[in-house]
């Protein structure tokens, strides 16, 4: 594996695994990984502020055998306007002195970064992977959409290709860009077949971040029922009426939230479930992702009750059941509750999740990836029209 992939992420190594991670780590199974952390302020994290010099020398650590973590230090603060260019610099240069020292070139740059632009001087075929409706999202992650959209024009301009999870967000991206996007979507890792003394008990989960993401009718129906519910996952809302929402659910004496938890609990939880819940309103946002939570619960042979999104239709399975309505939803869950799945079900379920690995989509990244013979560094190249055609 002397073929070296620079993967630029959205969050940080040792964050709650997203679809960064779990694709990196899928990539690093057939490549080496620099993995390039999300700028954090050198204030707020006191392993950033340590690396400060190594980092601007592009010394890196390592993550696993096959993953080495460049961490991206940044001023207190780094979003505001007066330090959003300050924040680039530092990216960019770090980044740089890491491609500089390593022994084997790069022969890949994947920047699946809302922030970071790609690095210049680097020669190696450069893949914009969209892992949610970043300009959709300003508002819930804090940041500025005028900012966001400079920093995607320019990534788009820089990409020799273009992918997106969701075919909702490929088509806006297309239409936006006026380049052809790929559909890359979110996976699941690789399922593990069920034992087959292992009892279901009649519980619901929910996992993932706790924020303004979720249908808040939806589960206040579900809170009132007093049907059994563990939620495994940090709260992250902003907005003070998505607050009390979560005050209100999360109180409920059927809901059991034990906020973060290990990958190990999360599996023990899964593994003792019988109905994944995936309740998304439908907003611009959530149109154009793909929840990774859908594709997780078929994994570990859960059946899963959804709201509708474009991403959930497209999985196209018999095994989520789509909800038009919050009545509709509690109706699903009570009856999936009262349904006993047998071993060989429980498997059928896992099945249909094996087309949808993490392996598969590193599969597709390498070879989109490989197509591409392009090689001239980012600062010679003239930037595409946005737009449309």
């Amino acid at each position: 594996m002397s073929d070296t992939i620079m993967y630029i992420s959205g969050g940080q190594w040792n964050g709650v695994p997203g679809t960064d991670r779990l694709l990196a780590e899928a990539l690093s199974v057939r490549a080496k990984v620099l993995w390039v952390d999300h700028p954090v302020s050198v204030v707020r994290d006191g392993d950033v502020r340590r690396h400060t010099v190594r980092s601007f020398h592009g010394e890196t650590e390592s993550a696993t055998p096959t993953v080495r973590r460049l961490r991206v230090p940044a001023l207190p603060g780094f979003t505001r306007p007066l330090l959003r260019r300050s924040t680039e610099a530092i990216a960019r240069w770090t980044m740089q002195s890491a491609g500089k020292k390593w022994k084997d070139g790069i022969a890949g740059v994947v920047n699946a970064s809302p922030l970071v632009q790609f690095p210049r001087g680097l020669s190696a075929p450069r893949l914009l992977h969209l892992t949610d409706d970043w300009l959709a999202s300003a508002e819930l992650m804090g940041l500025s959409r005028t900012h966001l959209q400079r920093v995607l024009s320019a990534n788009i301009a820089a990409a020799d290709v273009i992918t997106a999870v969701s075919p909702e967000l490929a088509r806006k991206i297309s239409e936006f860009s006026g380049r052809k996007v790929e559909f890359l979507p979110n996976g699941c890792r690789a399922p593990v077949p069920a034992d087959p003394g292992t009892v279901r008990q009649p519980v619901a989960v929910l996992v993932g971040q706790l924020n303004e993401r979720l249908d808040f009718a939806t589960l206040s129906e579900l809170g009132r029922t007093m049907l059994p519910i563990i939620v495994l996952g940090p709260r992250t809302e902003r907005d003070p009426s998505a607050k009390r929402s979560l005050n209100e659910f999360l109180s409920r004496p059927n809901v059991d939230w034990r906020g973060e938890v290990p990958p190990r609990e999360v599996a023990r939880v899964l593994d003792m479930a019988t109905i994944g819940l995936t309740p998304y309103t439908d907003s611009e946002f959530n149109r154009s992702s793909f929840p990774l939570k859908t594709l997780e619960y078929l994994a570990f042979g859960v059946p899963v009750v959804a709201t509708e999104l474009p991403a959930t239709r497209w999985i196209d399975s018999e095994f989520v059941k789509i909800a038009a309505t919050s009545g509709d939803f509690v109706d699903l869950v009570r009856s999936g509750l009262e349904t006993v799945l047998t071993t060989d079900q429980q498997r059928k379920i896992q099945a249909s999740a094996q087309g949808h690995t993490w392996d598969v989509r590193a599969e597709k990244l390498l070879s989109l990836l490989g197509e591409q013979k392009t090689t001239e560094p980012v600062s010679e190249r003239a930037p595409r029209h946005l737009g449309g055609k």
